[in-house]
């Protein structure tokens, strides 16, 4: 099973996505609204509960391994589960299901803001805690062992979980005026995570990263060969393996999808490396690429529609 999580602002826009004009797909929740526009206007309880709270929504989509079979009670209680294991034991959620693919899957629109405190569900970790309720609950049920992620980014060592459990703690009872301090190493998969969204190359990559003053260094070999690659931020340097798999110089090929061409690209590497202020002129470069091949697909689809 795969867990995916995201924050927004707007309960009714997300209502009105998942609900896909038929009613049929809501199968469960806590509340009594119908459709998306009954649904929208129940939540604003919880949000009065705490208006200062931007980022109210709560929205998980659970996919199905293909070889599993999830019926709507099944799906109901997994969700119920889920929930209640990541600390949404008292708040407003709705359950929707689709179906109609190949890809059996649940949405659940649920409000961050607790109907009991007002308080909001503390979100520390929450990707790591996603992925061992999520692995507990395919073991409860029978269901196809996905294999964890969790060993493509190394994850803070204790002392960090618990400086940063300590700190939320303080934050959320008035006793920090700042939220915790992620840790450099999480500030710097971060940043490699971003840098590498759309699939760029890596010169593109580790221009992305320079812009922001993270020091990049790639080695290689007289044939061209890669050495390895480090990151370096704030004055802490950490190679590839301390990241974790996915930063390494194949694992951000493998898992992160960079695209590295030996030919093309160690060249331009070394440049950037010896060269920081490269950066950005490549990076304006590949933007005006990207507008260029958009202007051709926008004057290409207008002559198809002559």
């Amino acid at each position: 099973m795969i867990g995916k999580q995201k924050k927004g602002r707007g309960f009714r826009g997300l209502l009105d996505y998942v609900e896909q004009d038929s009613d049929d797909t809501l199968i469960g929740g806590n509340m009594f609204g119908q459709n998306a526009r009954e649904l929208a206007k129940e939540f604003k309880i919880s949000r009065q509960l705490n208006p200062e709270v931007e980022r109210a929504v709560y929205h998980v989509s659970l996919s199905a391994a293909p070889d599993d079979c999830i019926d709507k009670e099944l799906w109901k209680e997994i969700a119920q589960k889920y929930l209640n294991k990541m600390g949404f034991d008292s708040n407003q959620y709705a359950i929707y299901r689709h179906s109609n693919t190949d890809n059996d899957h649940i949405h659940i629109v649920a409000s961050r803001i607790r109907l009991d405190t007002g308080k909001v569900v503390h979100d520390g970790w929450d990707y790591l805690r996603s992925e061992k309720v999520l692995r507990e609950i395919e073991k409860d049920y029978g269901l196809f062992q996905v294999k964890s992620r969790d060993k493509q980014q190394k994850t803070p060592s204790t002392g960090q979980v618990k400086r940063i459990e300590r700190e939320q703690f303080e934050y959320d009872n008035g006793l920090r005026q700042t939220p915790p301090e992620k840790s450099i190493k999480q500030k710097l998969q971060q940043a490699i995570n971003k840098a590498t969204l759309d699939n760029p190359t890596l010169p593109l990559m580790i221009a992305r990263l320079q812009i922001q003053g993270i020091e990049v260094r790639a080695g290689f070999t007289r044939t061209g060969k890669s050495k390895g690659i480090s990151y370096c931020m704030d004055s802490q340097a950490f190679s590839g393996t301390n990241l974790g798999a996915a930063y390494t110089f194949n694992g951000l090929q493998k898992h992160l999808g960079v695209d590295y061409q030996e030919e093309r690209d160690s060249e331009p590497i070394k440049k950037l490396i010896s060269n920081p202020n490269l950066a950005l002129e490549i990076a304006q470069r590949y933007h005006q690429q990207q507008q260029h091949l958009e202007k051709q697909k926008k004057r290409s689809f207008g002559d198809i529609e002559r």
